[in-house]
């Protein structure tokens, strides 16, 4: 029972990441009907420099953290302007397989970046030690990294509620013709779509490179957040968080009980089958929208 309860946190720590992760998905999903593949290397770029910034630069964390946020918003801009934006009216499967090829060129920049090494802070940009709650201990970083994650997820949800750019997204989300008959600038919500989603992508990298070491390993992380996207369904904010939340303490309870009886990479088929179930039942995902063809 002990272990059982201290899995469920810290699977709902970790969930947190997921979480975040599945959101910088949907935001662009919802607003492009793309889905974009490269973010599962954005997190690495962004976990990457701030590593350059702490361990490299010596800079101070408020500074790095400033500073990888602003590079994640450039990054964004740079693929929404450069590669997306001239595929606007294209085959749905030709910016697709951009983001496809965006992710493997953005993973070799992270090889270059850390020549194949996986490299570490230094010192914990998030408190070490842990906390006694009864009669089991609880990491402070994965505590502190899901308050991070909890506290971006509800600014975002805000900004989308009291924002003149949100609300304005929000119209987009809804219906690209309507939004233009309204007057909005399609284009330009198309890059704050990807200027937000590469910002909490560079945040989630951060958090996940401080707490496992920063490396191309961390794109895993990436795929999982592609299995709570799906599990959610692809237009559901509401929906990723909990998909995020649910897949984290599935795996943190594989991790205690499944992974000791079984060799390889147990933890990582689990968030993937129990997404097949799922879709089985449910092929929009649990709060995806149900597309209705009439002929």
């Amino acid at each position: 029972m002990e272990e059982t309860l201290k899995s469920i946190v810290l699977g709902i720590c970790s969930g947190g990441i997921y979480a975040l992760l599945a959101i910088s998905y949907v935001v662009i999903y919802k607003s492009t009907r793309i889905f974009p593949f490269s973010q599962a290397a954005v997190l690495i770029l962004g976990a990457y420099m701030m590593w350059f910034c702490l361990i490299v630069w010596h800079l101070p964390i408020w500074l790095g953290f400033l500073i990888s946020c602003a590079a994640g918003a450039i990054l964004g801009l740079a693929i929404e302007r450069a590669f997306m934006r001239p595929l606007i009216g294209q085959p749905i499967l030709a910016p697709i397989v951009v983001t496809l090829c965006l992710m493997l060129l953005l993973r070799g920049v992270g090889i270059l970046l850390g020549k194949g090494n996986i490299q570490g802070f230094g010192e914990s940009f998030l408190p070490l030690g842990a906390w006694k709650i009864g009669f089991f201990h609880i990491p402070k970083i994965q505590i502190y990294g899901f308050v991070l994650c909890a506290a971006l997820i509800g600014a975002l949800m805000l900004f989308y509620a009291k924002t003149r750019i949100g609300l304005a997204m929000r119209v987009l989300h809804e219906d690209h013709v309507v939004a233009q008959n309204l007057g909005l600038n399609v284009k330009r919500i198309f890059q704050y779509s990807w200027v937000i989603s590469c910002i909490i992508a560079v945040v989630a990298g951060m958090l996940l490179g401080n707490i496992q070491g920063v490396g191309l390993a961390l794109d895993a992380n990436g795929l999982i957040a592609i299995a709570a996207v799906l599990f959610g369904g692809l237009e559901s904010f509401a929906g990723a968080i909990i998909a995020g939340l649910v897949i984290g303490i599935l795996q943190m309870l594989t991790i205690t009980y499944i992974a000791p009886l079984l060799p390889g990479e147990t933890t990582m088929m689990i968030p993937f089958i129990f997404l097949l179930l799922i879709l089985f039942l449910k092929p929009y995902g649990l709060f995806g929208l149900v597309r209705i063809e009439r002929l």
